[in-house]
Protein backbone atom coordinates (compact mmCIF):
# COMPACT_ATOMS: atom_id res chain seq x y z
CA UNK A 1 0.00 0.00 0.00
CA UNK A 2 1.47 3.17 -0.68
CA UNK A 3 2.03 5.66 2.23
CA UNK A 4 1.01 9.56 1.55
CA UNK A 5 2.15 12.26 3.56
CA UNK A 6 -1.28 13.98 3.83
CA UNK A 7 -0.17 17.46 5.96
CA UNK A 8 2.67 18.33 3.25
CA UNK A 9 0.05 17.28 0.02
CA UNK A 10 -2.44 19.73 1.53
CA UNK A 11 0.22 22.47 1.85
CA UNK A 12 1.64 22.12 -1.71
CA UNK A 13 -1.93 22.34 -2.67
CA UNK A 14 -2.68 25.26 -0.71
CA UNK A 15 0.21 26.92 -2.15
CA UNK A 16 -0.55 26.01 -5.63
CA UNK A 17 -4.21 27.50 -5.43
CA UNK A 18 -2.33 30.66 -3.78
CA UNK A 19 -0.15 31.03 -6.64
CA UNK A 20 -3.00 30.63 -9.17
CA UNK A 21 -5.08 33.39 -7.96
CA UNK A 22 -1.73 35.45 -7.56
CA UNK A 23 -1.25 34.72 -11.64
CA UNK A 24 -5.24 35.54 -12.58
CA UNK A 25 -4.75 39.35 -9.98
CA UNK A 26 -1.66 39.83 -12.54
CA UNK A 27 -3.11 39.37 -15.50
CA UNK A 28 -2.23 36.17 -16.39
CA UNK A 29 -5.79 34.19 -15.74
CA UNK A 30 -4.57 31.55 -18.64
CA UNK A 31 -1.81 30.43 -16.93
CA UNK A 32 -3.86 29.62 -13.17
CA UNK A 33 -6.51 28.08 -15.83
CA UNK A 34 -3.81 25.92 -16.34
CA UNK A 35 -2.46 25.03 -13.31
CA UNK A 36 -5.98 25.06 -11.10
CA UNK A 37 -6.90 22.46 -14.25
CA UNK A 38 -4.18 20.23 -13.23
CA UNK A 39 -4.67 20.48 -9.73
CA UNK A 40 -8.44 19.87 -9.86
CA UNK A 41 -7.34 16.29 -12.02
CA UNK A 42 -4.55 15.43 -8.84
CA UNK A 43 -7.28 15.92 -6.87
CA UNK A 44 -9.93 13.86 -8.62
CA UNK A 45 -7.47 11.07 -9.00
CA UNK A 46 -6.59 11.43 -4.99
CA UNK A 47 -10.47 11.48 -3.99
CA UNK A 48 -10.04 14.68 -2.42
CA UNK A 49 -13.37 16.09 -3.05
CA UNK A 50 -12.75 19.37 -1.22
CA UNK A 51 -10.04 20.26 -2.97
CA UNK A 52 -11.81 19.63 -6.28
CA UNK A 53 -14.35 21.96 -5.32
CA UNK A 54 -11.95 24.47 -3.99
CA UNK A 55 -10.24 24.27 -7.79
CA UNK A 56 -13.46 24.12 -9.57
CA UNK A 57 -14.44 27.76 -7.73
CA UNK A 58 -11.26 29.57 -8.89
CA UNK A 59 -11.75 27.79 -12.21
CA UNK A 60 -15.07 29.21 -12.59
CA UNK A 61 -13.41 33.26 -11.92
CA UNK A 62 -10.35 32.33 -14.52
CA UNK A 63 -13.27 31.14 -17.03
CA UNK A 64 -15.49 34.61 -16.36
CA UNK A 65 -12.03 36.27 -16.85
CA UNK A 66 -11.18 35.11 -19.75
CA UNK A 67 -14.43 34.92 -21.34
CA UNK A 68 -15.22 31.15 -21.59
CA UNK A 69 -18.69 31.45 -19.42
CA UNK A 70 -19.97 28.03 -20.69
CA UNK A 71 -16.72 26.12 -18.65
CA UNK A 72 -16.90 28.25 -16.03
CA UNK A 73 -20.36 27.37 -15.40
CA UNK A 74 -19.58 23.45 -15.83
CA UNK A 75 -17.49 23.72 -12.89
CA UNK A 76 -19.35 25.92 -10.58
CA UNK A 77 -22.07 24.49 -10.65
CA UNK A 78 -20.12 21.24 -9.00
CA UNK A 79 -18.63 23.32 -6.24
CA UNK A 80 -22.15 25.05 -5.22
CA UNK A 81 -23.44 21.28 -5.14
CA UNK A 82 -20.37 20.29 -2.97
CA UNK A 83 -20.47 22.96 -0.66
CA UNK A 84 -24.14 22.97 0.02
CA UNK A 85 -23.93 19.26 1.08
CA UNK A 86 -21.11 19.92 3.38
CA UNK A 87 -22.30 22.58 5.39
CA UNK A 88 -20.17 25.44 4.30
CA UNK A 89 -21.47 28.63 3.88
CA UNK A 90 -18.79 31.04 2.92
CA UNK A 91 -17.11 28.70 0.40
CA UNK A 92 -20.74 28.58 -1.18
CA UNK A 93 -21.24 32.06 -1.24
CA UNK A 94 -18.21 32.46 -2.78
CA UNK A 95 -19.23 29.75 -5.47
CA UNK A 96 -22.81 31.05 -5.65
CA UNK A 97 -21.61 34.84 -6.64
CA UNK A 98 -19.37 33.87 -9.25
CA UNK A 99 -22.09 31.40 -10.29
CA UNK A 100 -24.45 34.66 -10.73
CA UNK A 101 -22.01 36.46 -12.94
CA UNK A 102 -21.21 33.76 -15.15
CA UNK A 103 -25.16 33.39 -15.18
CA UNK A 104 -25.18 37.18 -16.10
CA UNK A 105 -22.54 36.48 -18.78
CA UNK A 106 -24.65 34.29 -20.86
CA UNK A 107 -27.37 37.06 -21.05
CA UNK A 108 -29.62 34.98 -18.25
CA UNK A 109 -30.12 37.81 -15.36
CA UNK A 110 -33.40 35.99 -13.64
CA UNK A 111 -30.98 33.27 -12.93
CA UNK A 112 -28.05 35.02 -12.12
CA UNK A 113 -30.19 37.23 -9.65
CA UNK A 114 -31.55 33.96 -7.94
CA UNK A 115 -27.69 32.81 -7.20
CA UNK A 116 -26.38 36.58 -6.51
CA UNK A 117 -29.36 36.20 -3.69
CA UNK A 118 -28.64 33.28 -2.04
CA UNK A 119 -25.00 34.18 -2.10
CA UNK A 120 -25.23 37.40 -0.33
CA UNK A 121 -27.88 35.54 2.33
CA UNK A 122 -25.06 33.14 2.93
CA UNK A 123 -22.16 35.58 3.27
CA UNK A 124 -24.18 38.01 5.38
CA UNK A 125 -25.38 35.19 7.58
CA UNK A 126 -21.59 34.17 8.21
CA UNK A 127 -19.97 37.15 8.94
CA UNK A 128 -17.28 37.06 6.09
CA UNK A 129 -16.22 40.37 4.43
CA UNK A 130 -14.63 39.48 1.45
CA UNK A 131 -17.78 37.06 0.71
CA UNK A 132 -19.90 40.12 1.69
CA UNK A 133 -17.76 42.11 -1.06
CA UNK A 134 -17.89 39.89 -3.84
CA UNK A 135 -21.64 38.92 -3.51
CA UNK A 136 -22.71 42.70 -3.14
CA UNK A 137 -20.34 43.72 -6.06
CA UNK A 138 -22.42 41.14 -8.42
CA UNK A 139 -25.80 42.30 -7.36
CA UNK A 140 -24.28 45.85 -7.87
CA UNK A 141 -23.68 44.24 -11.79
CA UNK A 142 -27.25 42.30 -12.07
CA UNK A 143 -28.58 46.25 -10.95
CA UNK A 144 -26.31 47.89 -13.87
CA UNK A 145 -27.44 45.06 -16.45
CA UNK A 146 -31.42 45.95 -15.44
CA UNK A 147 -30.47 49.17 -16.48
CA UNK A 148 -31.29 50.39 -13.03
CA UNK A 149 -28.05 52.15 -11.94
CA UNK A 150 -28.76 54.09 -8.96
CA UNK A 151 -29.60 50.95 -7.24
CA UNK A 152 -26.15 49.42 -9.15
CA UNK A 153 -24.38 52.35 -7.31
CA UNK A 154 -25.51 52.04 -4.18
CA UNK A 155 -24.32 48.51 -4.12
CA UNK A 156 -21.30 49.24 -5.26
CA UNK A 157 -20.36 51.40 -3.24
CA UNK A 158 -21.03 49.16 -0.55
CA UNK A 159 -18.97 46.43 -2.41
CA UNK A 160 -16.18 48.70 -2.51
CA UNK A 161 -16.09 49.91 1.23
CA UNK A 162 -16.17 45.75 2.48
CA UNK A 163 -13.33 45.69 0.24
CA UNK A 164 -11.45 48.60 1.57
CA UNK A 165 -12.35 47.49 5.25
CA UNK A 166 -10.22 44.22 4.79
CA UNK A 167 -7.09 46.25 2.83
CA UNK A 168 -8.04 44.35 -0.32
CA UNK A 169 -6.49 46.15 -3.10
CA UNK A 170 -7.77 43.60 -5.90
CA UNK A 171 -11.19 43.90 -4.94
CA UNK A 172 -11.00 47.62 -4.38
CA UNK A 173 -10.00 47.64 -7.84
CA UNK A 174 -12.33 45.57 -9.63
CA UNK A 175 -14.64 46.61 -7.37
CA UNK A 176 -14.35 50.59 -8.67
CA UNK A 177 -14.39 49.26 -12.29
CA UNK A 178 -18.08 48.32 -11.86
CA UNK A 179 -18.58 51.63 -9.30
CA UNK A 180 -17.18 53.47 -12.66
CA UNK A 181 -19.61 51.49 -14.73
CA UNK A 182 -22.52 52.35 -12.84
CA UNK A 183 -22.08 55.73 -12.69
CA UNK A 184 -21.36 55.49 -16.43
CA UNK A 185 -24.93 53.89 -17.32
CA UNK A 186 -26.12 56.59 -14.84
CA UNK A 187 -24.78 59.48 -17.41
CA UNK A 188 -25.89 57.92 -20.79
CA UNK A 189 -29.16 57.77 -19.04
CA UNK A 190 -29.26 61.25 -17.94
CA UNK A 191 -28.16 62.30 -21.84
CA UNK A 192 -31.02 60.10 -23.32
CA UNK A 193 -33.32 62.42 -21.11
CA UNK A 194 -32.06 65.35 -22.17
CA UNK A 195 -30.25 66.45 -19.17
CA UNK A 196 -26.88 66.80 -21.00
CA UNK A 197 -24.94 68.61 -17.54
CA UNK A 198 -25.97 65.94 -15.48
CA UNK A 199 -24.79 63.34 -18.13
CA UNK A 200 -21.66 65.26 -17.70
CA UNK A 201 -21.08 65.04 -14.11
CA UNK A 202 -21.87 61.42 -13.72
CA UNK A 203 -19.09 60.67 -16.86
CA UNK A 204 -16.56 62.63 -14.92
CA UNK A 205 -17.36 60.71 -11.83
CA UNK A 206 -17.05 57.40 -14.11
CA UNK A 207 -13.68 58.33 -14.77
CA UNK A 208 -12.38 59.83 -11.65
CA UNK A 209 -13.31 56.51 -9.80
CA UNK A 210 -12.29 54.67 -12.56
CA UNK A 211 -8.99 55.98 -12.63
CA UNK A 212 -8.67 55.32 -8.85
CA UNK A 213 -9.13 51.68 -10.28
CA UNK A 214 -6.25 52.38 -12.29
CA UNK A 215 -3.77 53.23 -10.20
CA UNK A 216 -4.17 49.99 -8.05
CA UNK A 217 -4.39 47.91 -10.99
CA UNK A 218 -0.76 49.10 -11.84
CA UNK A 219 0.40 49.49 -8.61
CA UNK A 220 -0.64 45.37 -8.00
CA UNK A 221 0.22 44.23 -11.93
CA UNK A 222 -2.91 43.35 -12.71
CA UNK A 223 -2.62 43.99 -16.68
CA UNK A 224 -6.37 42.45 -17.12
CA UNK A 225 -7.79 45.25 -14.48
CA UNK A 226 -5.85 47.78 -16.08
CA UNK A 227 -7.27 47.05 -19.95
CA UNK A 228 -10.32 47.11 -18.93
CA UNK A 229 -9.80 51.06 -16.81
CA UNK A 230 -8.22 52.22 -19.99
CA UNK A 231 -10.86 50.72 -22.52
CA UNK A 232 -13.44 51.89 -20.47
CA UNK A 233 -11.92 55.18 -20.15
CA UNK A 234 -11.56 55.69 -23.64
CA UNK A 235 -15.65 55.27 -24.38
CA UNK A 236 -16.16 57.83 -21.47
CA UNK A 237 -14.09 60.40 -22.65
CA UNK A 238 -15.51 59.66 -26.15
CA UNK A 239 -18.91 60.11 -24.87
CA UNK A 240 -17.88 63.40 -23.61
CA UNK A 241 -16.45 64.46 -26.59
CA UNK A 242 -12.56 64.38 -25.61
CA UNK A 243 -11.63 62.13 -28.57
CA UNK A 244 -8.05 62.98 -27.70
CA UNK A 245 -7.99 62.15 -24.26
CA UNK A 246 -9.52 58.82 -25.74
CA UNK A 247 -6.80 58.15 -27.84
CA UNK A 248 -4.32 58.36 -25.59
CA UNK A 249 -6.15 55.88 -22.85
CA UNK A 250 -6.00 53.33 -26.09
CA UNK A 251 -2.20 54.56 -26.39
CA UNK A 252 -1.72 53.64 -22.67
CA UNK A 253 -4.20 50.14 -23.25
CA UNK A 254 -1.75 48.57 -25.86
CA UNK A 255 0.82 48.71 -23.12
CA UNK A 256 -1.26 46.43 -21.13
CA UNK A 257 -1.61 43.74 -23.85
CA UNK A 258 0.98 41.11 -23.24
CA UNK A 259 -0.92 37.91 -21.54
CA UNK A 260 -4.10 39.36 -23.44
CA UNK A 261 -6.95 37.29 -25.14
CA UNK A 262 -8.48 37.18 -27.99
CA UNK A 263 -11.47 39.05 -27.03
CA UNK A 264 -9.36 42.04 -25.54
CA UNK A 265 -7.91 42.46 -28.64
CA UNK A 266 -11.20 42.62 -30.49
CA UNK A 267 -12.72 44.67 -27.87
CA UNK A 268 -9.37 47.03 -28.32
CA UNK A 269 -9.66 47.55 -31.90
CA UNK A 270 -13.42 48.18 -32.35
CA UNK A 271 -13.29 50.59 -29.21
CA UNK A 272 -10.91 52.11 -31.20
CA UNK A 273 -12.84 52.26 -34.12
CA UNK A 274 -15.66 53.42 -32.50
CA UNK A 275 -13.45 56.19 -30.87
CA UNK A 276 -12.54 57.29 -34.56
CA UNK A 277 -16.09 57.04 -36.34
CA UNK A 278 -16.80 60.05 -33.23
CA UNK A 279 -13.33 61.50 -34.14
CA UNK A 280 -14.35 61.82 -37.98
CA UNK A 281 -11.58 59.30 -38.77
CA UNK A 282 -13.27 56.85 -41.24
CA UNK A 283 -11.11 55.18 -43.12
CA UNK A 284 -8.62 54.44 -39.76
CA UNK A 285 -11.67 52.80 -38.01
CA UNK A 286 -12.51 50.48 -40.95
CA UNK A 287 -8.96 49.43 -40.87
CA UNK A 288 -9.19 48.32 -37.61
CA UNK A 289 -12.72 46.81 -37.76
CA UNK A 290 -11.52 44.88 -40.67
CA UNK A 291 -8.24 43.77 -38.48
CA UNK A 292 -11.19 42.81 -35.96
CA UNK A 293 -13.21 41.23 -37.91
CA UNK A 294 -10.28 38.85 -39.22
CA UNK A 295 -9.82 37.58 -35.86
CA UNK A 296 -13.44 36.68 -35.78
CA UNK A 297 -11.81 33.25 -36.82
CA UNK A 298 -9.78 32.49 -33.69
CA UNK A 299 -12.38 33.09 -31.27
CA UNK A 300 -14.10 35.69 -29.52
CA UNK A 301 -17.76 36.27 -28.17
CA UNK A 302 -20.75 36.97 -30.37
CA UNK A 303 -21.01 40.38 -28.30
CA UNK A 304 -17.91 41.16 -29.71
CA UNK A 305 -19.02 40.05 -33.17
CA UNK A 306 -21.83 42.59 -33.16
CA UNK A 307 -19.82 45.60 -32.28
CA UNK A 308 -17.62 44.70 -34.65
CA UNK A 309 -19.96 44.49 -37.92
CA UNK A 310 -22.03 47.35 -35.98
CA UNK A 311 -18.73 50.05 -36.17
CA UNK A 312 -18.02 48.38 -39.12
CA UNK A 313 -21.46 49.60 -40.89
CA UNK A 314 -20.93 53.22 -39.75
CA UNK A 315 -17.04 53.26 -41.19
CA UNK A 316 -18.17 52.09 -44.20
CA UNK A 317 -20.97 54.71 -44.47
CA UNK A 318 -18.85 58.02 -43.38
CA UNK A 319 -16.80 56.73 -46.67
CA UNK A 320 -19.85 56.34 -48.80
CA UNK A 321 -19.35 52.95 -49.48
CA UNK A 322 -23.08 52.27 -48.81
CA UNK A 323 -23.19 49.09 -50.13
CA UNK A 324 -20.12 47.37 -47.96
CA UNK A 325 -22.20 49.60 -45.25
CA UNK A 326 -25.53 47.41 -46.12
CA UNK A 327 -23.24 44.16 -46.48
CA UNK A 328 -21.47 44.95 -42.80
CA UNK A 329 -25.06 45.94 -41.58
CA UNK A 330 -26.52 42.69 -42.85
CA UNK A 331 -23.48 40.68 -41.01
CA UNK A 332 -24.45 42.72 -37.66
CA UNK A 333 -28.00 41.96 -38.41
CA UNK A 334 -27.45 37.90 -38.42
CA UNK A 335 -24.97 37.87 -35.58
CA UNK A 336 -27.76 39.76 -33.46
CA UNK A 337 -30.03 36.67 -33.87
CA UNK A 338 -27.00 34.26 -33.56
CA UNK A 339 -26.75 35.30 -30.44
CA UNK A 340 -30.32 35.44 -29.05
CA UNK A 341 -30.39 32.13 -30.79
CA UNK A 342 -27.75 31.20 -28.64
CA UNK A 343 -28.69 32.76 -25.72
CA UNK A 344 -32.09 30.46 -25.98
CA UNK A 345 -29.88 27.13 -26.30
CA UNK A 346 -27.59 28.27 -23.42
CA UNK A 347 -30.76 28.51 -21.31
CA UNK A 348 -32.17 24.87 -22.27
CA UNK A 349 -28.15 24.14 -21.17
CA UNK A 350 -28.94 24.99 -17.86
CA UNK A 351 -32.11 23.62 -17.68
CA UNK A 352 -29.85 20.29 -18.28
CA UNK A 353 -27.98 20.77 -15.50
CA UNK A 354 -30.38 21.92 -13.03
CA UNK A 355 -32.30 18.71 -14.20
CA UNK A 356 -28.74 16.11 -14.21
CA UNK A 357 -28.42 17.73 -10.27
CA UNK A 358 -31.52 17.61 -9.20
CA UNK A 359 -31.02 14.88 -6.92
CA UNK A 360 -28.09 15.68 -5.24
CA UNK A 361 -29.33 19.47 -4.24
CA UNK A 362 -32.02 17.40 -2.57
CA UNK A 363 -30.37 15.38 -0.81
CA UNK A 364 -27.96 18.84 -0.17
CA UNK A 365 -31.23 20.53 0.87
CA UNK A 366 -32.33 17.85 3.18
CA UNK A 367 -28.53 17.63 5.32
CA UNK A 368 -28.54 21.64 5.20
CA UNK A 369 -31.55 22.61 6.78
CA UNK A 370 -31.57 24.62 10.16
CA UNK A 371 -32.89 27.31 11.75
CA UNK A 372 -31.17 30.84 10.09
CA UNK A 373 -30.75 33.81 12.57
CA UNK A 374 -29.05 37.08 11.14
CA UNK A 375 -26.83 39.46 12.90
CA UNK A 376 -28.31 42.94 13.63
CA UNK A 377 -24.85 44.30 13.02
CA UNK A 378 -25.45 43.36 8.93
CA UNK A 379 -29.01 44.53 9.05
CA UNK A 380 -28.44 47.61 6.45
CA UNK A 381 -26.70 44.72 4.13
CA UNK A 382 -29.91 42.49 4.35
CA UNK A 383 -32.37 45.30 3.68
CA UNK A 384 -30.66 45.64 0.40
CA UNK A 385 -31.09 41.85 0.01
CA UNK A 386 -34.40 42.13 0.28
CA UNK A 387 -34.51 45.02 -2.64
CA UNK A 388 -32.66 42.75 -4.72
CA UNK A 389 -35.16 39.65 -3.96
CA UNK A 390 -38.00 41.65 -5.44
CA UNK A 391 -35.95 42.07 -8.65
CA UNK A 392 -36.46 38.16 -9.70
CA UNK A 393 -39.98 40.50 -11.30
CA UNK A 394 -37.83 42.59 -13.44
CA UNK A 395 -37.81 42.17 -17.25
CA UNK A 396 -33.72 41.79 -18.21
CA UNK A 397 -34.30 44.27 -21.41
CA UNK A 398 -36.30 47.18 -19.87
CA UNK A 399 -35.39 46.84 -16.34
CA UNK A 400 -38.71 47.39 -15.75
CA UNK A 401 -41.09 44.35 -13.61
CA UNK A 402 -42.12 41.77 -15.88
CA UNK A 403 -45.60 39.58 -16.33
CA UNK A 404 -44.37 37.39 -13.28
CA UNK A 405 -44.95 40.26 -11.12
CA UNK A 406 -48.48 41.65 -12.71
CA UNK A 407 -49.67 38.04 -12.23
CA UNK A 408 -48.96 38.48 -8.55
CA UNK A 409 -50.00 41.97 -8.08
CA UNK A 410 -53.21 41.10 -9.58
CA UNK A 411 -53.34 38.32 -6.59
CA UNK A 412 -53.52 41.59 -4.56
CA UNK A 413 -55.50 43.90 -6.47
CA UNK A 414 -58.46 41.25 -6.54
CA UNK A 415 -59.02 42.64 -2.79
CA UNK A 416 -58.06 46.43 -3.54
CA UNK A 417 -60.84 49.24 -2.14
CA UNK A 418 -59.45 52.07 -3.25
CA UNK A 419 -59.83 53.08 -7.33
CA UNK A 420 -56.89 52.51 -9.39
CA UNK A 421 -56.81 52.23 -13.40
CA UNK A 422 -54.83 50.20 -15.68
CA UNK A 423 -53.22 51.13 -19.08
CA UNK A 424 -52.33 49.07 -21.80
CA UNK A 425 -49.38 50.73 -24.17
CA UNK A 426 -48.32 49.35 -27.44
CA UNK A 427 -45.63 50.56 -29.93
CA UNK A 428 -46.54 51.95 -32.87
CA UNK A 429 -45.83 49.83 -36.32
CA UNK A 430 -43.20 47.97 -33.94
CA UNK A 431 -42.43 45.08 -36.47
CA UNK A 432 -41.92 48.01 -39.00
CA UNK A 433 -39.04 49.38 -36.62
CA UNK A 434 -37.77 45.55 -36.59
CA UNK A 435 -37.69 45.05 -40.26
CA UNK A 436 -36.77 48.30 -40.93
CA UNK A 437 -34.13 49.32 -38.44
CA UNK A 438 -32.95 45.63 -36.79
CA UNK A 439 -34.12 43.72 -34.22
CA UNK A 440 -30.99 45.19 -32.11
CA UNK A 441 -32.32 48.81 -32.93
CA UNK A 442 -36.13 47.45 -31.69
CA UNK A 443 -34.58 45.87 -28.82
CA UNK A 444 -32.87 49.55 -27.78
CA UNK A 445 -36.56 51.05 -28.72
CA UNK A 446 -37.87 48.80 -25.76
CA UNK A 447 -35.01 49.71 -23.46
CA UNK A 448 -35.37 53.19 -23.71
CA UNK A 449 -39.33 53.30 -23.57
CA UNK A 450 -38.75 51.26 -20.10
CA UNK A 451 -36.27 54.62 -18.88
CA UNK A 452 -38.14 56.65 -20.35
CA UNK A 453 -41.36 54.96 -17.93
CA UNK A 454 -39.41 54.62 -14.94
CA UNK A 455 -38.66 58.52 -15.15
CA UNK A 456 -42.28 59.57 -16.32
CA UNK A 457 -44.46 57.46 -13.92
CA UNK A 458 -45.78 59.00 -9.97
CA UNK A 459 -44.13 57.20 -7.08
CA UNK A 460 -47.26 55.60 -6.96
CA UNK A 461 -47.49 53.93 -10.62
CA UNK A 462 -45.81 50.78 -11.47
CA UNK A 463 -44.56 49.64 -15.14
CA UNK A 464 -44.78 46.47 -16.72
CA UNK A 465 -43.18 44.76 -19.50
CA UNK A 466 -46.57 42.74 -20.39
CA UNK A 467 -44.84 41.03 -23.23
CA UNK A 468 -43.02 42.28 -26.95
CA UNK A 469 -43.67 45.69 -27.80
CA UNK A 470 -46.76 45.80 -25.25
CA UNK A 471 -46.54 47.57 -21.58
CA UNK A 472 -49.06 47.85 -19.18
CA UNK A 473 -48.87 50.49 -16.40
CA UNK A 474 -50.99 50.17 -12.70
CA UNK A 475 -52.33 53.41 -11.87
CA UNK A 476 -53.40 54.90 -8.64
CA UNK A 477 -56.88 56.59 -8.75
CA UNK A 478 -59.61 57.18 -11.42
CA UNK A 479 -59.09 57.15 -15.03
CA UNK A 480 -59.10 61.13 -15.63
CA UNK A 481 -56.06 61.65 -13.69
CA UNK A 482 -54.54 58.17 -14.73
CA UNK A 483 -55.27 58.92 -18.72
CA UNK A 484 -53.49 62.79 -17.84
CA UNK A 485 -50.34 60.72 -16.81
CA UNK A 486 -50.71 58.60 -19.81
CA UNK A 487 -50.73 61.89 -22.22
CA UNK A 488 -47.72 62.71 -20.87
CA UNK A 489 -45.82 59.75 -21.41
CA UNK A 490 -47.18 59.55 -24.60
CA UNK A 491 -45.99 62.86 -25.68
CA UNK A 492 -42.93 62.46 -23.95
CA UNK A 493 -42.06 59.26 -25.97
CA UNK A 494 -43.22 60.91 -29.54
CA UNK A 495 -40.56 64.24 -28.59
CA UNK A 496 -38.22 61.86 -27.85
CA UNK A 497 -34.65 61.74 -29.54
CA UNK A 498 -34.57 59.12 -31.03
CA UNK A 499 -32.25 59.77 -33.79
CA UNK A 500 -29.54 59.18 -31.19
CA UNK A 501 -30.33 55.55 -31.36
CA UNK A 502 -30.77 55.32 -34.94
CA UNK A 503 -31.02 58.17 -38.09
CA UNK A 504 -34.79 58.03 -39.21
CA UNK A 505 -35.77 56.36 -36.04
CA UNK A 506 -39.31 57.84 -34.68
CA UNK A 507 -41.24 56.05 -31.84
CA UNK A 508 -44.63 56.81 -31.14
CA UNK A 509 -47.18 54.61 -28.84
CA UNK A 510 -50.86 53.99 -28.12
CA UNK A 511 -52.60 54.15 -24.80
CA UNK A 512 -55.75 52.38 -23.51
CA UNK A 513 -56.99 52.89 -20.06
CA UNK A 514 -59.75 51.83 -18.19
CA UNK A 515 -60.67 52.45 -14.24
CA UNK A 516 -61.39 49.52 -11.61
CA UNK A 517 -64.83 51.00 -11.02
CA UNK A 518 -66.08 49.99 -14.61
CA UNK A 519 -65.24 45.98 -13.94
CA UNK A 520 -65.18 44.06 -10.83
CA UNK A 521 -61.91 41.95 -11.70
CA UNK A 522 -57.99 43.22 -12.40
CA UNK A 523 -58.25 40.95 -15.46
CA UNK A 524 -61.42 42.40 -16.53
CA UNK A 525 -60.05 46.45 -16.15
CA UNK A 526 -57.23 45.05 -18.73
CA UNK A 527 -59.13 43.76 -21.15
CA UNK A 528 -61.33 46.71 -21.24
CA UNK A 529 -58.25 48.62 -21.62
CA UNK A 530 -56.94 46.65 -24.25
CA UNK A 531 -60.39 47.25 -26.22
CA UNK A 532 -59.32 51.07 -25.62
CA UNK A 533 -56.04 50.26 -26.97
CA UNK A 534 -57.76 48.62 -29.93
CA UNK A 535 -59.52 51.92 -30.25
CA UNK A 536 -56.80 53.93 -30.23
CA UNK A 537 -54.78 52.33 -33.13
CA UNK A 538 -57.89 52.18 -34.97
CA UNK A 539 -59.02 55.72 -34.65
CA UNK A 540 -54.89 56.86 -36.30
CA UNK A 541 -52.69 55.22 -33.26
CA UNK A 542 -50.18 57.85 -31.50
CA UNK A 543 -53.08 58.43 -28.81
CA UNK A 544 -54.98 57.99 -25.85
CA UNK A 545 -58.14 56.50 -25.29
CA UNK A 546 -60.26 56.08 -21.99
Amino acid sequence: MQIIDIEPSTQNADFSLQHAWHLACTGRSDEALTLAGRLLAEARSQGDDRLAAQCDTDIAWYCFQIGKAELGLTHVRQAVDYWKLTGEPTQEAYARAYFGWLLLELGLPEEAIEEATRALELADRNGDLKAQSLATNVIGIIFWYNKQPDRAILMSERSVELARSIGDRTYECWWLINLGGAHSESGYIAQALGKPEEGHRLLLRALELTDQALDIAIETGDSWAARICLGNNADYYSHIGEHEKALQCMERYQLFQENSYVRDRQQYLYTLGQIYINYGKFADARALLLEAMESIGEGGSFDSYIQIYYYLSQAHEGLGQFDLALEAHKKYHQAYLQNSAERTQQRARLAEIYYETKRLKEVAETESKRAETLEASYQKLQEETDILASAVYLDGLTGLYNRKYLDSRFKELASETRPYSIAMLDVDHFKSINDNFSHMIGDQVLSAIGTILRNQLRITDQAIRFGGEEFVVLLAGPPGGAADVCERLRSTIERWDWAQICNGLLVTISIGVAGSLSANSPSEILAIADQNLYAAKKSGRNRVVS
